[in-house]
């Protein structure tokens, strides 16, 4: 195959025209001057953190963002009622209570008036917690008789309101995925794979499962993996660094969960949050818990992954590395920070010397940035620490470019939008910068710079056709995916910008 177009063959370099010449592989990159009207061709995207899972189910079930209030949530639910009795259960994604103009959670006997006959669980937009239904509660309750596990949110009679958070929040979170039948699994991971290709992404770096699947459910997942339309590199969330090891892979975790979120106030940090005084949030594992995990993965040559949000608790994951690391050089097996979003000049230079590599969203920074955002009413001044992206890379840390999908979509155009137009402008990088969050730094990230990350001879023919330079142009659009030489998406309404060639 011959791709004609403006060549830009990693994110440093400049768009010139050329032709890529490809099989599975990148055979050659020609020059051809007078190239004339087409697209731009750039590394196949990578999308470094999502959770493919819950991506396909948002699309399989229901999708509550922009809702404006509990009655549209609940008409929203209502029109979804069939489909929940036909799966067993209902999910809901992308509850945002700060923006219902009740500004709270709907409570379980709101959710009854509309599915009272199966198990409901509505995440809220960044996965941290959830609300019930009385079927919901129900069954939790037959899951840990007798047992009310912290988070479990009361009235003021001591009766659950259904609203789960902490270890209540994860222990319901099981149940219900542990629900989810094979077939449904396969079909979500599909949906995220074709999502994603129309996002111009080749690669993800996928993170599944819980600390107490299965084997069988591994195998679902990973098989369902392999069949997506992009490359994928599956992150198996759990403390057990035998999993993994049995299937094959050279990573463990993902997201194992040191704390919380902010929107949740269970991300821990050093100082209170300024909208509930006294709450600093949550660590949910000692620091012997911590250590062992990294220890057993690096004994076993494997790169592990684990999520920090606040400052507090990204400071537990950087002095577990430093308690392990030594006098050993740098990081050889690109041990991951996933977020990381609260963070000092002091704990920046600290996992600069630890080489630690930080899996960063910056389309957070467009949803919640800012002087009048979620980030603001949680953290008060502090939100210009979020996500301090022009230091981080000023002090030599890589980033690698994620969305951290359903929490925010799949778009590594819009990350890297999103990193150069920042609410905070002293923490802004530049589109080489931002292009190679989502390119190179991003197959680094995932142990696959060999193949992907750039466009050269002998590396897999995993290319990008947009209309315009991202780095340059707002609003580009996806033309064309190409992974291992092979289309996995071609936007009809733009062939003019495709010359492509057998």
């Amino acid at each position: 195959m011959r791709l004609t177009g403006y060549a830009i063959v990693d994110a440093q370099s400049a768009p010139r025209p050329a032709t890529v010449v490809f099989g599975n592989r990148i055979e050659a990159v020609l020059d051809k001057p007078g190239a004339g009207v087409c697209g731009v061709i750039v590394p196949g995207l990578i999308d470094s953190h999502t959770h493919p899972l819950e991506a396909g189910l948002q699309m399989l079930f229901t999708d509550l963002s922009g809702s404006a209030s509990i009655a549209e949530l609940q008409e929203r639910l209502r029109d979804r009622h069939a489909n929940a009795q036909e799966r067993g259960m209902m999910l809901g994604f992308n509850l945002e209570p700060d923006r219902l103009k009740e500004g709270r959670y709907p409570n379980r006997g709101e959710l009854d008036e509309v599915i009272p006959d199966v198990p409901a669980f509505i995440y809220r937009v960044d996965g941290h917690s959830a609300v019930t239904n009385t079927v919901g509660l129900q069954m939790i309750a037959a899951r840990y008789p007798g047992v009310k596990p912290p988070g479990m949110e009361g009235d003021c009679n001591g009766r659950p309101t259904g609203v789960l958070r902490g270890e209540a929040y994860e222990r319901a979170s099981r149940i219900f995925k542990h629900r989810l039948a094979p077939e449904t699994v396969r079909e979500a991971l599909q949906l995220t794979g074709r999502q994603a290709a129309a996002k111009g992404v080749t690669t993800i770096g996928a993170l599944i499962g819980v600390d107490d699947t299965t084997d069988d459910e591994w195998r679902v997942l990973i098989d369902g993996l392999a069949a997506a339309a992009v490359r994928t590199v599956p992150y198996l969330q759990t403390w057990n660094v035998d999993v993994p090891r049995r299937f094959g892979l050279k990573q463990a975790g993902g997201c194992l969960l040191i704390d919380g979120s902010f929107g949740s106030r269970t991300a821990a940090l050093n100082d209170a949050y300024s909208d509930a005084p006294g709450n600093c949030g949550t660590s949910y594992v000692s620091d012997e818990k911590l250590l062992s995990f990294l220890r057993l993965a690096a004994e076993a040559g494997l790169q592990a992954a684990v999520h920090a949000i606040g400052d507090r608790a990204v400071e537990q994951a950087v002095r577990c590395h430093e308690q392990l690391a030594g006098a050993g050089p740098g990081n050889p097996l690109r041990h991951r920070v996933e977020h990381a979003e609260l963070l000092g000049d002091t704990l920046v230079d600290r996992m600069a010397r630890l080489g630690l590599v930080l899996g960063v969203q910056p389309a957070f920074e467009t949803e919640w940035g800012g002087p009048d955002r979620m980030y603001s009413r949680r953290l008060g001044d502090r939100w210009r620490s979020t996500n301090p992206y022009r230091r981080l890379l000023d002090a030599g840390v890589r980033l690698a470019g994620g969305s951290d999908a359903p929490i925010t979509p799949i778009d590594p155009v819009a990350g890297m939008r999103a990193a150069m137009e920042r609410p905070n402008p002293r923490q802004i990088v530049s589109g080489e910068e931002a292009l190679a969050m989502f390119t190179s730094s991003a197959a680094f990230a995932l142990n696959c710079e060999r193949i992907s990350g750039s466009i050269e001879p002998g590396k897999d023919a995993d290319i990008t056709v947009l209309t315009a330079d991202p780095r340059t142009t707002a609003g580009c659009r996806v033309v064309a995916v190409f992974r291992g030489g092979s289309c996995t998406y071609k936007n009809e309404a733009l062939t003019e910008y495709l010359r492509l060639e057998d």
